[in-house]
């Protein structure tokens, strides 16, 4: 394993949306992208820049356009080549290395509604055949919802579903930890609380950690490196947005 190569590292990456009637519509142009385990990253950039778009990327979840580099390099092990097992097709490994190796908090928590607590938690672990209930436990003390673990989704409140949603993406401790919008529907106070539960966790878990968030302000004072998406407005819906982050590439 190589320590010094960045846990996620993307060059000349597209991702291009088709308008209606085959026109060009939104092009998202990662020209370089690098971070690496323990890094904090906020994304920022207008409502439509891509910030929802890169995260699905990043997390195999959005097939990209075209790819010159995209590789994941995990604690043990060999670099993998993200783009090539998009090109061959193969979903079976894309769904293996996602559940292994990513961990993602939805803006809307995405929690499953037939599932308690505990068991939403526990998914990404049940998934990998890992079980590890002490660490639910942990997570849960340290999240603040040891005492919901056993109460279902549609009881909680939009607080508490994020939290237990940051206790599932990183249950399984995932390499590489995403978010997006995770305090858009929450008060300041809890705002605060769960960005530096994020960033706390991540670090304690050497994970590499990405946000995304309209608060670049909010995200700084908790430590974020802020990483802006530039933009360029286009006709009728067209638009292109370019991302470049070179400097843990080396």
């Amino acid at each position: 394993m190589n320590h010094s190569a960045p846990t996620l590292l993307l060059q000349d990456v597209l991702i291009r949306h088709q308008a209606p009637g085959g026109a060009l519509g939104f092009e998202l142009a990662i020209e370089e992208f690098s971070i690496t385990r323990g890094e904090a990253l906020a994304l920022v950039g207008p409502s439509g820049s891509g910030k929802s778009t890169l995260l699905d990327l990043l997390a195999l979840a959005r097939r990209p356009s075209s790819t010159g580099r995209f590789l994941l390099t995990p604690r043990t092990g060999k670099a993998i080549d993200l783009g090539a097992v998009w090109h061959a097709g193969d979903d079976n490994s894309l769904t293996a290395i996602r559940a292994t190796h990513f961990g993602y908090v939805l803006q809307t928590g995405g929690l499953l509604p037939f599932l308690s607590v505990r068991r939403n938690i526990a998914l990404g672990q049940a998934v990998l055949g890992r079980p590890d209930p002490a660490h639910i436990e942990a997570l849960a003390a340290r999240l603040e919802i040891a005492s919901l673990l056993e109460r279902m989704p549609a009881t909680l409140s939009v607080g508490q579903r994020q939290r237990v949603a940051i206790a599932r993406a990183l249950a399984h401790r995932p390499e590489i930890l995403l978010a997006d919008e995770p305090t858009a529907s929450v008060h300041p106070a809890l705002a605060d609380t769960i960005l530096a539960l994020l960033i706390e966790q991540a670090r304690e878990q050497d994970t590499a950690l990405i946000l995304a968030t309209h608060d670049p302000d909010r995200a700084a004072r908790h430590g974020f490196a802020i990483l802006p998406i530039r933009t360029e407005a286009g006709n009728a819906g067209a638009g292109r947005s370019w991302l470049n982050r070179a400097r843990a590439a080396a």
